[in-house]
């Protein structure tokens, strides 16, 4: 782990023609206001194409995965639109593994942002199913289709309930 500019703790991720998964456990209920807390700053995408296929499937997100072995997967886009869903192109993926964009583009790449997803509302609108437990959060690079660059930092992962706060990160 590194820090960022204000001294939190942060973790930074290289990505170059290969794919590396983090995956941390972390448990807490999925019941009405969860939500997903982090900060991030990605220096550079490791693709310049939409990543909603399997030739061009290159990203670096921070996933959710719930009891029901279902994930959420929010990421920062080269060109699709912010609030894109698409399951994962990948065959092994595509029955358990949802993308949601996050932000999109260029502006903002090399600054630090804050970002907070309520979980219990995009598991029911968008996956709909039984779970009632987030179970782990991962960090995805993957760089291995089209062979490109990606870097970025994660910071301040939390998850949040009305019982309290989990620092993830």
């Amino acid at each position: 782990p590194s820090l960022t500019t204000d001294g939190r703790p942060a973790i930074g991720c290289h990505t170059h023609g290969d794919v590396g998964i983090l995956r941390r456990e972390a448990r807490v209920p999925l019941a009405a206001g969860t939500r997903l807390a982090w900060c991030w700053r990605l220096d550079q995408l490791p693709i310049d194409l939409a990543e909603d296929t399997l030739p061009s499937h290159d990203y670096l997100s921070i996933a959710v995965e719930f009891d029901d072995g279902q994930d959420l997967t929010y990421y920062w886009s080269a060109e699709l639109p912010v609030g894109t869903v698409y399951r994962c192109p990948l065959p092994t993926w595509k029955n358990k593994e949802t993308h949601v964009v996050v932000r999109s583009g260029p502006a903002g790449l090399g600054q630090w942002h804050a970002e907070e997803r309520d979980l219990h509302a995009d598991y029911r609108r968008i996956i709909g199913g039984p779970a009632r437990e987030v179970v782990r959060v991962w960090l995805i690079a993957n760089s291995l289709f089209q062979r490109g660059h990606g870097r970025c930092e994660y910071a301040s992962i939390r998850l949040i309930n009305h019982e309290g706060t989990l620092e993830v990160l």
